[in-house]
Formats: C-alpha cells, sequence, structure tokens
C-alpha cells in the first residue's frame, strides 16, 4: 500500500462526514445488541487509512460493523458493504483497528457497544 498525504486529508473529512450521515440508532435482532453510529462515539485516536495501490484513481467506500470494548478499544471488526467490493475493505478494517474512542457508559458502567461507520475514500476535486 502506498500513503498519499494528499488523498488522506479527504478521506478523513469524508469518513467524518459519511459517519454523521449514520446519526440513528439501528435496531437489531433480539440476539444482537444495538447498533450506533460511530459518529455517536468520541474519537479519542485516529489512525488515517492509506490508499491501496491498487485504487489508483478509483473512488469508493467500505461500511463497518464493530465492537467498541469497554476500554475503549476496537474489536470484531467486519465489512459489511463495499464498493467497489474487496478493493479499500483491507486498508479500511487496518486503519479502524487502531483506533481509539471513550468507552460507552450505562448505569454508570462501561461497556461493550456495537457500531457502525462508513469509510468514504474520494479522490480529492481538480479545481
Amino acid at each position: 500500500m502506498v500513503r498519499v498525504p494528499v488523498l488522506s486529508l479527504v478521506l478523513v473529512a469524508a469518513i467524518t462526514v459519511t459517519a454523521a450521515c449514520y446519526g440513528q440508532t439501528t435496531q437489531t435482532s433480539a440476539s444482537e445488541q444495538d447498533v450506533v453510529s460511530a459518529s455517536t462515539l468520541k474519537r479519542t485516536y485516529t489512525v488515517q487509512p492509506t490508499w491501496p495501490e491498487a485504487a489508483t484513481g478509483v473512488e469508493g467506500w467500505v461500511r463497518l460493523r464493530f465492537t467498541l470494548l469497554p476500554n475503549g478499544t476496537v474489536a470484531d471488526i467486519e465489512v459489511e458493504e463495499a464498493h467497489p467490493a474487496g478493493l479499500f475493505d483491507a486498508s479500511a478494517v487496518e486503519a479502524l483497528r487502531q483506533w481509539k474512542f471513550e468507552p460507552v457508559e450505562r448505569d454508570g458502567k462501561k461497556i461493550a457497544q456495537r457500531a457502525e461507520i462508513r469509510m468514504k475514500y474520494a479522490l480529492p476535486s481538480a479545481g
């Protein structure tokens, strides 16, 4: 993978904007926890995804679901959907694996929380 600083800046802005679009809590089946948008969680540490060499000149997105653990780290990352499929998946998972958040608390106790984020890989606009 290749790091492209200009593209990374656009990518961070796209992640933030896209996460805000998922601001609702989604009710899941009785066997799963509620899934919240990552935009409702406070990030304390973020790593920018790298732009894969195979994706030169290509835009896309990856929707990830993960568990925020009581210690603020991320686990159980799953790719729910991606376009184009398989192109940005590994980059998005690797970056998200390193993120940290403030833990979720309910009734005064830190708990695990399922969350979802859509990372958009956008090329900078010419202009």
